[in-house]
């Protein structure tokens, strides 16, 4: 049985179309797909069919139309869950999840695979969701619906500048940006694809009428980034032409700007930096595994995960080697250090591995998939303590593991995808596909507030702050006790790792090739130093920073729009 929202709701049975009964009754079943595998409250389910002012007969309404959609879907389908129904689903059944996984998976892909992702993402749009409904929820859940296909526009578009498909996308672009004026993403990529058609002048122009627009409607200026675009094509910037394709164009963007700094990139791929950030240089660096993406620091060692060969490197500090090399048997994504673990989330493979530090070895691998709680868990993200480690996985869950039985102690309905997850000084943060960074109280383990962001790509907690990266290269800092965003910092896209010390935050940036330093207390940047590749993650060890670095063809973001 599959089931539809992306669209006029419809569920499909073996090849055929199911009849569903009125607006009240689709209306309630697009309710439970929202929140599928969740219990929704009878109280909620009056409230978002019938608004304020619900008829008497509203409970029983919900129980006739539970029994009528039971008739057509099966009793298994719709159960009942105190305090109210729930829809159980199996992995896949519905479009929206397929939709954002497929989104989550092209975010770590190479351009021409997250472009294919991405189309076939975006194929499964049958029109307006939930055009049929009516009531204030489907009007939310259409916005809400519809800025997801629209950011998996921007990014497809994106995916697709970076193949060099710029003539190909103008006319698509020109629509997109008539039907919404307002976004600037799609006018940047609008006006970059004129550019590298040879239509300076109307690309210009683009950026024009845009700048007239936001100051008529919202009396505001473009933002920092698109007035960027606009300067370098003023200055016919040799980083705005098209990257590689297939070697017959020259050197990629990011090639081509280191290749005009005078600084020659000292480090290789596949291998880890040491930098001196006193002195803003690189001093070393050790060879690691096939595409290192992660780092952590703990029991006298740097800790590298390796995704591509499935393994954690262990490097000593002072003698800058590696000292052990752990094969884990997964594409380890992410990696966490604990008094007595070393624990690795072990991406699309749902798995957690459990590292024993004192014998070098996976002494437990935490098997997330046939949770009867989540249909699938690709384990996106791990931080952890000595009391609990935490997971963020899908498809829009938070998962507590007790470390001394190595079992799920909570599992955390966080609404959306989420991206990273970190323990602050009293909370757990997390943030998600829907622009959010949530904090999580571990005595309740409830959301206890909400921030709004921008795309988040990654997360780290401080002592004074919680810091977030976002895909239009900001870095958000967040205080942790109002739940509120007190700085943004623009650096550049690309921002792929943040760590923060006591006296600084440090962030890799994937897209140029550099290691960035960020006085924590007014937001500057104070140091940047050129690294080569693409570094995916950062850390900070006495007095140095460590930088994770692989070669730009594994390059998971793109240079440009």
């Amino acid at each position: 049985m599959e089931f539809r929202i992306l669209g006029p709701l419809e569920v499909e049975d073996e090849g055929r179309v199911l009849k569903l009964g009125g607006v009240k009754q689709r209306g309630l079943l697009a309710l439970l797909l929202l929140r599928a595998n969740e219990a929704v409250s009878r109280d909620r389910l009056i409230d978002e069919l019938w608004g304020d002012q619900p008829p008497e007969t509203a409970s029983t309404a919900i129980q006739v139309h539970i029994s009528q959609l039971r008739k057509v879907l099966g009793r298994d389908v719709i159960i009942t869950q105190a305090p109210g129904y729930a829809v159980r689903l199996e992995n896949r059944q519905l479009d929206l999840e397929r939709f954002e996984d497929a989104v989550t998976r092209a975010r770590a892909a190479a351009p021409a695979e997250a472009a294919e992702l991405l189309k076939g993402a975006l194929a499964l749009w049958r029109g307006a969701p939930l055009a049929e409904l009516d009531g204030p929820f489907a009007t939310a859940e259409r916005g809400r619906l519809e800025e997801q296909r629209l950011s998996a526009t921007e990014q497809r578009i994106a995916a697709d500048l970076e193949l060099g498909r710029h003539a190909e996308l103008v006319p698509e672009l020109e629509r997109l940006v008539r039907e919404h004026p307002l976004r600037e993403r799609l006018r940047g990529q609008l006006m970059l694809s004129l550019y590298r058609c040879g239509r300076q002048a109307e690309a210009l122009d683009v950026y024009r009428s845009g700048r007239r627009l936001l100051d008529e409607e919202l009396g505001l200026e473009p933002d920092d980034e698109l007035q960027r675009l606009e300067r370098a094509i003023l200055n016919h910037d040799p980083s705005l032409e098209s990257p590689v394709v297939a070697g017959v164009r020259g050197p990629s963007v990011a090639q081509r700007r280191r290749a005009s700094s005078h600084t020659e990139a000292p480090v290789p791929p596949d291998s880890v930096a040491v930098i001196d950030p006193q002195r803003s240089r690189v001093v070393g660096h050790v060879l690691v595994g096939r595409r290192p993406v992660a780092l952590a620091i703990g029991h006298g060692s740097v800790w590298v995960a390796n995704a591509d060969d499935g393994t954690v490197s262990r490097i000593h500090p002072d003698r800058r080697e590696v000292i052990r090399t752990i094969g884990i048997g997964a594409p380890a994504i992410d990696l966490a250090v604990s008094t007595d673990a070393v624990w690795v989330a072990n991406g699309s493979d749902g798995t957690v591995a459990r590292i024993d530090p004192s014998a070098d070895a996976v002494v437990e691998t935490i098997d997330l998939r046939g949770s009867s709680e989540l249909a699938w868990n690709p384990t996106y993200a791990v931080d952890a303590d000595d009391d609990s480690v935490w997971i963020a996985a899908g498809p829009h869950h938070v998962l507590r593991i007790d470390p001394t039985t190595n079992e799920p102690s909570a599992i955390i309905d966080v609404g959306h995808v989420p991206v990273g997850v970190a323990l602050g000084q009293e909370a757990v943060w997390v943030v998600t596909t829907a622009e959010r960074a949530l904090r999580i109280e571990p005595h309740t383990n409830t959301p206890t507030a909400e921030v709004p962001i921008g795309y988040p790509v990654a997360l780290t907690a401080g002592k004074q702050a919680v810091w977030v990266s976002d895909s239009r290269g900001q870095v958000w800092r967040i205080n942790p006790d109002t739940g509120t965003v007190t700085q943004t910092t623009p650096v550049g896209r690309g921002l792929v790792g943040l760590c923060a010390t006591d006296g600084a935050v440090f962030a890799a940036n994937n897209a140029d090739g550099t290691a960035v330093q960020i006085d924590p207390q007014d937001g500057r940047v104070v140091g940047s130093v050129p690294v080569g590749q693409a570094p995916t993650d950062v850390a900070f060890w006495d007095g140095t920073v460590w930088v994770s670095i692989q070669s730009e063809s594994a390059q998971s973001e793109s240079v440009m729009w």
